[in-house]
């Protein structure tokens, strides 16, 4: 058994984790079986289209793998009871031999993927033509019609109707054309209460839906909507159902709103238009140059030209994908994932296996057969979520590091596979990125329907994920259940099977309503649990005290829309690497930063995952300040920590961290032994600080601190920074963010600058506070080119919304004179009014701050939440020398 292969996959089972267990047995013939064993079952993973005979050895084997990988887990004295297994494997073996299973041929991978090239962008070609596809849809969109208006795209499978609809999305007259938009996705069993949540979560972004009743919901949405102009996107529909429920919710008025609905299907986008044709888009194929163009275009991403021996074959490959972008994609990838992207001869391999007439179903299938059948066990990992449901990247690698499908020496290059493996995903169009927040950050994305029906086939065939709908009345399960995902999103009322005996299950993930949970006591083999739940009903909690006898547990994520219930006590389990908690939680248990596995750790609110459930974003979490005491820190091998919302000051234990490679964190005041603190981090490579009391004195940066550092992000209602010679020597980015405010001078922005030297980009980002005017901005702008002219990288400037920005005591005594404590020209303003307008401002930028810096994570991470600091301080405190004040 090849001990470099994941612990767990799809096709092994739990082989490769049980041969590492059992080297510690004395009796030899038990470890010869298992060896021989483990072979037959690797060489036979390896066949093409293996005979009925062999999947069922292969099926029963996997369930043998799993069955003493969870007894040697759970049995102290496992070594010494293993003999019960043994006749299973012996008899394993002797089916294999009395079946001749070895004649079976193995088959090695044509093309082993590589990710050569990084993560791609969309391939778009011919949309954005003159006259083309996007140029028809904007001017029907924006015709003056004040009638509301239905649009629906149309095509086959594979032909580019998302992607026409997200180059819409993305246009910016239509962005500003409009009050309000959402982009939701839509299923062939959907979940009607989901999309309409989602839909009111984006037009009402400061209002997330409480509501969890269709009527409730429908009658939010036309409420909303009724005097605005609004264009809503519903992708993939499937029956007219869908849309006959989710038109109760948009008001026709005159306001000259928009609907745009993409279908497979003529008779729904007929419906949707109201059988009116001339609103019916239907795309076509691309034409030969189109489809040669996207090819070349995803086959050389390096820039590489292609050579002129390829022409011939390669011409031959884009007429059998039909013109049809996301098989032209998907097989591009294939080839330009190879070492040699110019090998005529691996070239010609593909010409080979496709068919003279091929569909996009059977080029999806090639193309998952070329993946190694480690990205083959992380693809298929994926059918745990319901078909267009929302996925976040960092969660995903995560879930895959958590289920030991990723093998690399340490936890930092775990993260860094699971992110080549789903970035070859991407880039080969079966994952899709959604960028519903028009975000220049790809934070978003969804399974194509495609290759979600594709995975769904594959996983029932190797009984690797088992799944359950609302759609399913009665539930018989012939086979053991490993991974068990109950999607009871559309459900009212839905129950697991009574009769299914899932004691044995290592992986659960429910989505659905609260009522429709189950009991999961029996469930004491669990090391993954992931739950995305909404109350149905009001003033309930969730309670997941059961989770504390959980002792193999390993991920816990949970997304509530209501208060969740913990146990007292978690260091029990010694397992637990991740726990997530995205919603309320009353009680924190007080040992959560000793758990001593623990990487990832988020408590209270998060990120909203905008077609799930509306839940609020950023819930605060009472108890957590409790957590951030100088007695208390996570584990030493915490790579990342995030700390949201503002705590008071940075904790000296983040001193001791040598491992933390990411530090993202909002701090009420800043100290100076803040900045000797943070500069000693060896593995220090990206900070983001953001200050909230201002700051008077230059925050200095001396020599020899922050040695790794490669990404540095500033923000603080005043700047006032000096980098000495010899700081920051890895640094290659810097944004600094700070307010204007009315008759400032602004001097000594930015001390030495020039010093660092390998700066390659400095991004200014100024906001305007309440009483300051254009000049003001202007001023500020002026001062910032001055203070960064003397660097030679690229200077980017632009404007946004407030730093949050708070005063000390003494400089609220100027403010309450009328005079800004920098400025002696500043006249007198209303007290009152000033102080209002600053609350509202200041409550709005701490939103939006929180939301920006939660970027796309790339490694473990910690994110504690705490109260935000007191609005008011004792002004002994600010006569502390210790203050940058």
């Amino acid at each position: 058994m090849d001990l470099l292969l994941p612990p767990i996959s799809a096709s092994l089972g739990a082989m490769v984790s049980l041969a590492q267990k059992l080297d510690a047995l004395l009796d030899t013939e038990h470890t010869d079986e298992m060896r021989k064993l483990g072979t037959r079952l690797l060489e036979l993973s390896k066949a093409r289209d293996p005979p009925v005979t062999a999947r069922i050895w292969m099926k029963d084997v996997r369930e043998l793998s799993y069955d003493m990988d969870n007894f040697v887990d759970t049995e102290e004295d496992w070594i010494y009871n293993m003999s019960a297994f043994m006749g299973r494997v012996k008899e394993a073996n002797a089916r294999y031999e009395r079946y001749r299973l070895e004649s079976v041929p193995s088959h090695t991978d044509v093309f082993p993927i590589i990710n050569h090239c990084g993560q791609k962008t969309d391939l778009v070609v011919g949309l954005h033509d003159k006259g083309g596809a996007v140029d028809r849809l904007c001017h029907l969109l924006t015709d003056g019609d004040e009638q509301l208006k239905v649009l629906s795209i149309v095509g086959v499978g594979g032909i580019g109707k998302t992607t026409l609809a997200k180059q819409l999305w993305r246009v910016h007259k239509l962005r500003d054309y409009f009050h309000c938009r959402a982009f939701v996705r839509t299923a062939k069993k959907p979940d009607m209460r989901r999309i309409l949540r989602s839909i009111l979560a984006q037009v009402r972004p400061h209002q997330p839906p409480d509501a969890s009743e269709m009527g409730d919901l429908i009658h939010d949405l036309t409420e909303h909507l009724q005097d605005k102009r609004y264009v809503i996107i519903i992708d993939d529909i499937w029956d007219t159902s869908v849309w006959d429920v989710a038109t109760c919710a948009f008001p026709e008025g005159n306001h000259g709103s928009r609907i745009i609905t993409t279908t497979e299907i003529e008779d729904v986008a007929l419906a949707c238009c109201s059988y009116q044709s001339k609103y019916i888009f239907k795309m076509e194929p691309l034409s030969v140059s189109q489809s040669k163009e996207l090819f070349t275009n995803a086959v050389f991403c390096s820039g590489k030209e292609k050579s002129p021996q390829l022409d011939e074959v390669s011409d031959e490959i884009i007429r059998r994908c039909d013109g049809l972008p996301q098989a032209i994609i998907s097989i591009s990838s294939v080839l330009g994932s190879q070492r040699e992207a110019n090998a005529v001869e691996s070239w010609e391999q593909v010409q080979h296996f496709l068919l003279t007439s091929t569909t996009s179903v059977e080029i999806l299938n090639f193309c998952y057969n070329s993946l190694p059948s480690c990205v083959q066990t992380c693809l298929l990992y994926l059918g745990i979520y319901p078909e267009n449901y929302i996925i976040l990247k960092e969660d995903i690698m995560k879930q895959w590091v958590a289920e030991c499908f990723i093998r690399a020496p340490t936890e930092k290059e775990k993260m860094e596979v699971a992110g080549s493996y789903f970035d070859i995903l991407v880039n080969m169009g079966m994952i899709q990125h959604i960028d519903v927040d028009y975000s220049s950050e790809v934070l978003y994305y969804a399974v194509h329907h495609m290759v979600h029906d594709l995975i769904t086939s594959k996983s029932i065939e190797d009984n690797f994920i088992t799944v359950i709908d609302y759609s399913q009345r009665q539930v018989r399960l012939s086979n053991k259940v490993s991974r068990l995902s109950l999607q009871f999103g559309g459900a009212t009322f839905a129950s697991t099977p009574a009769s299914t005996g899932l004691s044995q299950i290592r992986s659960l993930t429910f989505i659905g309503l609260m009522s429709c949970f189950p009991s999961v006591v029996e469930f004491k083999l669990l090391r993954f649990l992931n739950l995305h739940i909404w109350s149905d009903q009001p003033s309930t909690y969730f309670d997941l005290r059961v989770i504390c006898e959980f002792v193999l547990l390993r991920y816990l994520q949970v997304t509530c829309s209501d208060t969740v219930y913990l146990p007292d006590q978690m260091q029990g389990l010694k397992h637990l690497e991740t726990l997530e908690i995205n919603a309320r939680v009353i009680v924190i248990p007080s040992d959560i930063v000793h758990l001593q596995s623990l990487l990832h750790l988020r408590l209270g609110g998060g990120t909203e995952l905008p077609d799930v459930t509306g839940i609020p974003r950023n819930v605060t979490v009472p108890s957590v300040a409790n957590l951030l005491d100088e007695s208390s820190s996570p584990p030493k091998s915490v790579m990342t920590i995030e700390l949201l919302p503002p705590i008071c000051r940075i904790p000296e234990w983040i001193g001791q961290l040598n491992n933390l490679c990411i530090l993202k964190v909002v701090v009420g005041e800043l100290l100076r032994d803040d900045i000797h603190i943070l500069g000693g981090l060896p593995a220090l490579t990206v900070l983001t600080l953001h200050v909230q009391r201002r700051t008077t004195e230059l925050i200095g940066f001396a020599p020899g601190t922050f040695n790794a550092l490669e990404y540095f992000e500033f923000r603080c209602g005043v700047l006032r920074l000096m980098f000495e010679e010899g700081a920051m020597p890895n640094l290659q980015r810097i944004k600094l963010g700070f307010n204007s405010h009315r008759g400032e001078q602004y001097d000594r922005l930015l001390v030495g600058i020039e010093h660092l030297s390998n700066v390659q980009e400095i991004s200014g980002i100024i906001g305007s506070t309440v009483r300051a005017e254009e000049y003001d901005l202007q001023a500020a702008e002026s001062a910032f080119k001055d203070a960064t002219g003397k660097h030679p990288s690229n200077v980017n400037i632009k404007r946004t919304d407030i730093a949050v920005e708070e005063y000390s005591p003494l400089e609220k005594q100027h403010l309450v004179r009328g005079k800004h404590p920098s400025t002696s020209s500043e006249q007198r303003g209303s007290q009152k009014q000033e102080s209002q307008q600053a609350i509202k401002q200041n409550a709005h930028s701490n939103s939006q701050l929180i939301n920006r810096i939660r970027d796309d994570k790339k490694h473990a991470s910690v994110e504690l939440q705490n109260d935000p600091p007191a609005s008011t301080q004792k002004e002994d405190r600010v006569q502390d020398s210790g203050h940058y004040r």
